[in-house]
Parts: C-alpha cells; structure tokens; sequence
C-alpha cells in the first residue's frame, strides 16, 4: 500500500465511522456504554445529538481529506504534497487522540472511552510510518 493508498483508506475509514455516528448514534452510544452516563432521558439525548455532530465531523474531515488528495493528485509535486497531506493528517489524529484521552481520564471514566482515543492513536501512528517510510525512498 502506498501513500494515496493509505489516505483514500484512512478518509474511507473516518466517513464509515462518521456514518455509524451519525446514522446509529444511539446503538453507538450503548455498545461503547456511554447510555449508562446519562442520569435522564434530556441528558441521553444531548449526549446523542453531540454523537451525530462527531459522526458529521468526522464525515466532513474525511470529504476534506479526500477532496485534498485530488489536489495532490493534480499537482506536479504530487508525491510532496501528499507527505505534506500526510503531517496534518497525523496531527490531526493526534489531536483527536489527545482530546478522547481527555475525556476518557476525566469525563466518561469508561474502558471504552479508550477505544477513540486509541483509534485516532493507531491511525496517526499508521500514518506517521507511511511518511516515514516514503521520506526513506525518496533520499
């Protein structure tokens, strides 16, 4: 898998997630045991409705991320600008990582809470490798 390969994959992978957000939310929130924080029923629904805004955001972040691969796909330093794509969109998952952590240790206190945190880890640090990686071949 290359770089365009990854971050196709990585967008794709952030929409579909988006999606079940956005689409599921309340079948979301009682798989990751969210449901069981909310002490009533406007206190579950409030925490539905800023799931369907994660899921959006995470859908728009991915039609960004898509939409600027095509601009690199266009440009005659494709393979920089790609690397370049690349950085922001490892800090971009860092900072997703670092925002669930935070909310996982203060706020969900759930095991589950974990899972966001170490996804948008995972996909930061897949990410950080491919740029790694592509920086070697190229010098």
């Amino acid at each position: 898998m290359n770089i365009r390969h990854w971050i196709s994959f990585h967008a794709a992978f952030l929409a579909l997630v988006g999606l079940m957000f956005l689409l599921y939310s309340p079948l979301i929130m009682a798989w990751l045991g969210f449901d069981r924080l909310a002490q009533d029923s406007q206190g579950y629904w409030a925490m539905v409705s800023f799931a369907r805004l994660f899921g959006m955001a995470l859908v728009a972040w991915a039609i960004t991320i898509l939409a600027t691969r095509q601009l690199a796909n266009r440009s005659d330093q494709e393979e920089q600008f790609q690397r370049k794509l690349l950085g922001i969109i490892v800090v971009g998952d860092l900072l997703g990582a670092f925002s669930a952590a935070i909310q996982a240790a203060s706020v969900w206190a759930l095991p589950s809470g974990w899972l966001i945190s170490g996804g948008f880890g995972l996909l930061a640090l897949i990410s950080l490798l491919f740029g790694v990686l592509s920086a070697r071949t190229t010098h």
